[in-house]
C-alpha cells in the first residue's frame, strides 16, 4: 500500500510541471466549480498549483471532490490510507540539496509560500496534508471498487491505472448534471 501512496504522490508532483492557464485574475473566494453542491474555489486551486497552471487541474479537483463525496456516501473509513505525520514529503528538502527532485520541491514550495504569505516549511506541511488526504480518499475509493488485493505489489500498475481512470470517468458521468464549471 505504501508503494501505491508513493506512486500517487509522485504523480501529484509531476502534474505540477505541465499546463498553461492563468488564474491570478480571480479572487481566492471566487468559485471555480460546484460539485454536487460543494464548491471548489480559486483559492483551493491556487494553494495546490502555480497560478499559471491551476485551472488546468480543475477537472482533477472535480474528480477528487466526487471521490471524496462518494467515499463519505459509502461510509468508508480513510484512516488506514492516511500516512503518518512523518511522511517524507512533509519536510522541505534543505536549501543546499543536490537532489534534482528535492530542488524542484523546494522551488515549488518557496514560490507557493511567497504567493500565499507563508513560510516554505509551513506551506510544505499543509500541502502534504492536503495531498495525503486526497490520496487517502482516492485509494480508499479504488480499493472498494477494485479490491485491496489489486494494489499489492507493483505488478499490473498500468491495468490498475486504466481501471481507475475508467471509474473516475464513470463517476463524473453519473453526476454530470450536478457539476458546474464556473471559470475556464
Amino acid at each position: 500500500m505504501k508503494s501505491l501512496f508513493g506512486y500517487l504522490c509522485l504523480i501529484c508532483m509531476m502534474v505540477l510541471m505541465v499546463g498553461c492557464s492563468e488564474i491570478s485574475g480571480y479572487d481566492d473566494n471566487d468559485v471555480a466549480a460546484t460539485v454536487r453542491g460543494n464548491e471548489i474555489t480559486v483559492g483551493d486551486l491556487r494553494f495546490l498549483y502555480p497560478d499559471d497552471t491551476a485551472l488546468d487541474y480543475l477537472e482533477g479537483a472535480i474528480s477528487v471532490e466526487l471521490v471524496k463525496q462518494e467515499v463519505k456516501d459509502m461510509s468508508l473509513d480513510i484512516s488506514d490510507n492516511l500516512s503518518d505525520n512523518d511522511v517524507w514529503f512533509m519536510e522541505l528538502p534543505p536549501k543546499n540539496t543536490k537532489d534534482e527532485d528535492g530542488k524542484q520541491i523546494r522551488k515549488f514550495a518557496e514560490s507557493q509560500a511567497k504567493k500565499l504569505d507563508m513560510e516554505p516549511e509551513e506551506y510544505q506541511r499543509e500541502y502534504a496534508k492536503k495531498i495525503d488526504e486526497q490520496n487517502a480518499y482516492m485509494v480508499t475509493y479504488l480499493e472498494e471498487k477494485l479490491g485491496a488485493e489489486a494494489f499489492d505489489g507493483e505488478k499490473g500498475m498500468d491495468s490498475i491505472n486504466e481501471k481507475a481512470d475508467y471509474l473516475l470517468v464513470e463517476l463524473a458521468e453519473e453526476y454530470e448534471d450536478e457539476i458546474e464549471v464556473l471559470i475556464e
